[in-house]
């Protein structure tokens, strides 16, 4: 009883700042968002998690460049989390706010295959990588880590219904999903490969061996799919970059070898684009 309790009070709140943030225009929705998460993660305990996962990946930095990494993060999460509710006020097209570079490593592979896998991380505002795809008129499913609470769950799928992904929770029946779509034709998904998974598989990431989800590794090689590198990153404000690299094709995959190869390369391309921009990834995750 209390643990719903706890959850209707929780979910009473998200929806009021929803509506809240929702009402404002995405400039000062976004700043405002920023000002609250990076001011709740100046006192948050989940700093030295955060120190820690930095240490671990960029140990030649001094602490008073990790802790600048740390600062800058909370106030792009809260970026994120500001531009949430508006994400489907976004339109790529005639859009200064918003640069696409390389949109053709997105576009001839939709084209071309039945189907494509797309994936990217925890990184700059991650949920604005969709938009080309979707608004380019591709079909794009999502698969995603459903919070506990599940009219929260509601409400973020509802978010993100508005601006054209289906989403697929993580799990059994998610993966059922995953093969019931990718038996049908030019239906794409996309992932993030960040996070820990406990019943992954062994990879290496900046040197250290973690858990990894291989189901882009299984799809790609049972299904012949492209695998396509996505990447969304914060230039200034709500100035974004979304860059598409070019598509990993079946015989490279086979080239490269087993699941676990494979994993291990793609994790290459997220060790690289945490090097370079630091300050937007999510440091507070335990990823090792």
């Amino acid at each position: 009883m209390i643990k719903i309790l706890k959850h209707k009070i929780e979910y009473f709140f998200l929806l009021l700042l929803f509506y809240f943030f929702r009402f404002l225009n995405i400039r000062i929705s976004s700043f405002l968002g920023g000002i609250i998460i990076s001011t709740y993660g100046f006192f948050s305990k989940k700093n030295k998690i955060a120190f820690e996962n930095i240490s671990y990946a960029l140990p030649n930095l001094n602490y008073k460049q990790k802790k600048s990494i740390i600062k800058k993060m909370w106030f792009n999460l809260g970026r994120v989390l500001g531009e949430y509710p508006n994400l489907d006020k976004i339109k790529i097209l005639g859009n200064h706010n918003i640069k696409v570079i390389d949109h053709i490593n997105c576009i001839e592979p939709c084209k071309k295959f039945n189907n494509c896998l797309f994936f990217s991380a925890h990184i700059g505002n991650w949920e604005v990588t969709a938009h080309p795809i979707t608004q380019f008129g591709n079909d794009m499913w999502f698969i995603y880590r459903a919070p506990n609470n599940i009219d929260v769950d509601n409400l973020l799928r509802k978010i993100r219904s508005r601006y054209g992904v289906g989403l697929i929770r993580k799990g059994p029946e998610g993966a059922k999903k995953c093969i019931s779509l990718l038996n049908k034709k030019k239906k794409n998904l996309g992932m993030l490969i960040d996070q820990k998974m406990n019943d992954g598989i062994k990879t290496t990431f900046f040197g250290r061996n973690v858990m990894t989800a291989s189901a882009i590794a299984k799809f790609a090689i049972k299904y012949k799919c492209p695998i396509i590198p996505t990447l969304c990153v914060r230039e200034s404000g709500i100035k974004l970059k979304i860059t598409y690299f070019k598509p990993i094709y079946f015989e490279q995959l086979k080239k490269i070898g087993s699941e676990k190869d494979i994993m291990n390369y793609l994790n290459k391309y997220v060790e690289s684009w945490v090097s370079k921009y630091p300050d937007q990834w999510l440091w507070i995750h335990r990823r090792w």
